[in-house]
Order: C-alpha cells, then sequence, then structure tokens
C-alpha cells in the first residue's frame, strides 16, 4: 500500500511552515530548502514552555510578514518541543530536505547541502552528523536527537481482540484521569502540545494499555502507547495505535507516529498497525 497524497501534500505544507519556509522558495540543487531562522530573543531565565511559546510565535510572525497577505496554503501552527533550540532543525522527507538554520550557521548550511554535497537521503549517517554536531559546538549547541516518523499507508496486521474492552477519553477527560499518569509515553501532559484523545485497553476492569494523541499541530497529531509490563505481546500496543489512527483520520487531522531508529519493538508496531515510515527530524540544544 502507498501512503495518500492528500496526506503527504499536508504533510509538506507542515514542514514548510516549521522551518520558515515558502512552498517556492530556492533551494541548494541537491534536494534541499533552506530557511533562514527568525530572530527572536535568547530564552536566559525562561522556562523551556514559556520560551517554546515564544519561539513558536515568532516563527508564525514570520511566515506572515514574508507572504505579506499572500495565500500560503493549508494553515497550521509551527511544531516546536519543549527544550528544542531553533538554531538549527532538519525535516528530511520524500527525498528532501527541509531546513531551518540561525544565520551563524546558514552559509555553512548552504555549502555543506548544496551542489555536490550530502544528499539528504544520507544525511543521517553518523559521519555526517558528526560533521554537523562539530559546527554546532562552534555555537554552544549539539545534536540533541534523531527520530523517524510513520505516517498512514501499509496494511494494518493487528486488530484487538473482541475480549478487550475499549475505553474513549478526550482532552478535558484526560486532564483529570488519575489512572492515565501511568502511561507517560501516552499521555504525555505537556502545555505546549496538549493531549487531545487517547484509548485504553480494559481487562478485568484494570488499565492495562493506552495509546494517546498529542496536538503536535492544528494539522497534526502524534500518537503515543504504553502497555504494563505484564501484558506485553498481546497486540494491544498495535491495536490500539490502529483505532487511534482511524479516530485521528475521521476527525480530519493527520495522525503520526515517531520512534527512535533502534527501538524494533516500536516500529513494528507503527507497522502494524497501518503505518509506513516517512521521515526523519534531527533536533538541536544548547
Amino acid at each position: 500500500m502507498r501512503m495518500d497524497k492528500e496526506i503527504l501534500r499536508r504533510t509538506q505544507a507542515q514542514f514548510l511552515m516549521d522551518c520558515a519556509l515558502s512552498p517556492d522558495c530556492a533551494g541548494t540543487g541537491q534536494g534541499y530548502l533552506i530557511g533562514r531562522k527568525p530572530e527572536m530573543p535568547e530564552q536566559d531565565f525562561m522556562t523551556d514552555i514559556s520560551y517554546g511559546y515564544l519561539m513558536r510565535d515568532y516563527m508564525e510572525a514570520y511566515r506572515e510578514k514574508a507572504f505579506a497577505g499572500k495565500d500560503y496554503g493549508i494553515v497550521s501552527r509551527t511544531r516546536v518541543y519543549q527544550g528544542m533550540d531553533l538554531f538549527f532543525r532538519a525535516i528530511l522527507f520524500c527525498g528532501k530536505g527541509y531546513l531551518l538554520a540561525d544565520d551563524a550557521i546558514y552559509d555553512w548550511c548552504c555549502r555543506e547541502y548544496g551542489e555536490g554535497g550530502i544528499r539528504p537521503e544520507w544525511f543521517c549517517r553518523f559521519s555526517n552528523l558528526r560533521r554537523l554536531d562539530q559546527q554546532l559546538g562552534r555555537y554552544r549547541r549539539r545534536i540533541a536527537d534523531t527520530h523517524i516518523y510513520f505516517l498512514p499507508g501499509g496494511e494494518e496486521e493487528a486488530p484487538l481482540a473482541p475480549s478487550v474492552e475499549v475505553r474513549w477519553f478526550e482532552q478535558d477527560e484526560i486532564s483529570g484521569w488519575k489512572e492515565g499518569t501511568a502511561f507517560r509515553h501516552a499521555i504525555c501532559g505537556s502545555e505546549l502540545m496538549p493531549d487531545k484523545i487517547a484509548a485504553a485497553a480494559v481487562l478485568d476492569g484494570k488499565t492495562v494499555a493506552v495509546a494517546g494523541a498529542s496536538e503536535d499541530s492544528p494539522l497534526m497529531w502524534q500518537i503515543g502507547i504504553d502497555v504494563l509490563p505484564s501484558c506485553e505481546g498481546m497486540g494491544l500496543a498495535s491495536g490500539l495505535v490502529s483505532l487511534l489512527k482511524k479516530e485521528i483520520l475521521r476527525r480530519g487531522k493527520i495522525p503520526f507516529y515517531g520512534t527512535s531508529e533502534s527501538h524494533g519493538v516500536s516500529r513494528n508496531v507503527a507497522v502494524r498497525a497501518g503505518f509506513l515510515p516517512a521521515w526523519a527530524e534531527v533536533y538541536v540544544q544548547k
């Protein structure tokens, strides 16, 4: 199976916003589009949450000013995660690289990823990440993490057993759901990316697994999953993720699933729930 073209188009629009890029921006000739990070205050004594809100506001104001009232397609919101630094950001998607770079590193990025440089599909090779990390170190930054992300498009392999009871929770119910605090990958409790909906598997009256979705942007909701150790291997993770994926699509949003490249179990959950690998991201922090 393949990913829906409309989902790919809308996802690309999100990445253009995440990296302060316009649809007609010039590339480097090697498959990269590189945006300049808007000038914004240093974090100083602000909390990560407060600074996250500030970064998001500056990114969106910059985008509106750059388009000067022109139609820039799908209206969304920049994805900014608690603790990240927008000094540099890389999103590798469908053979292209979407980059956001501070002025201090912008010219270096154009040279490094320009004609004859590193192709987007090889961006995350360790030798290439080492060069990037060394350059970031000159400005007191470092690579914080790399992740692989999945979009709907695969064949579902693991429906939940009929004996499993599923309970649904909406945003206003999640915040007061004490039992949900034990499932921190599913119920994140982030102010920047609020929990919107959750599906819980109940066996013998006890919640044993939860899949939750956070609003990383109004367009894209990220799915997380947690299963009690005593109930692993029962197909609860992939079954709940599949149910939640369908509900998010029904609401007109794009569900996505992220994990570490080396987390084979989590990647298998995504595939069995009907997701396919779609993009990689590189995050930076001070």
